[in-house]
């Protein structure tokens, strides 16, 4: 019964929130879900996208403050820009530069990495 509630109820990492220098703001970043992740491949797919795009378009979508989705933000990067801002990526390219980005990568890999190392956790399991 245990391991049935361990899959119910699962312990997901909480949302990591950061600073990036040339913010006051914080920053919080979330996990996405396997329904959001499943859409991003598609989006991914269908826009041939690669590598660094990629990238670009999962920590734009894990990104939960500064919500990169919120039309007041998109309104006003359209009005700064003099043209329409329509979705998360093309906010992300304008609200961070080219380092913060690189630096919102690292921290998205790092965030999300679920790599196990197997050899502790068969130690756990003999024990």
């Amino acid at each position: 019964m245990d391991s049935l509630q361990s899959f119910l109820h699962p312990k997901r990492k909480p949302n990591l929130k950061f600073r990036l220098g040339a913010f006051d703001s914080e920053l919080e970043m979330r996990m996405l879900s396997a329904q959001e992740d499943l859409e991003l491949m598609k989006t991914a797919k269908d826009g041939n996208l690669d590598g660094i795009d990629i990238m670009m378009l999962y920590v734009a979508e894990s990104l939960a403050a500064p919500d990169l989705h919120s039309k007041e933000l998109l309104a006003g990067l359209s009005e700064r820009e003099g043209r329409k801002v329509i979705n998360a990526v093309d906010a992300l390219k304008l609200v961070f530069n080219g380092a913060e980005i690189s630096k919102l990568i690292e921290i998205y890999n790092r965030y999300t990495d679920v790599v196990v190392n197997f050899s502790d956790e068969v130690e756990k399991v003999k024990n």
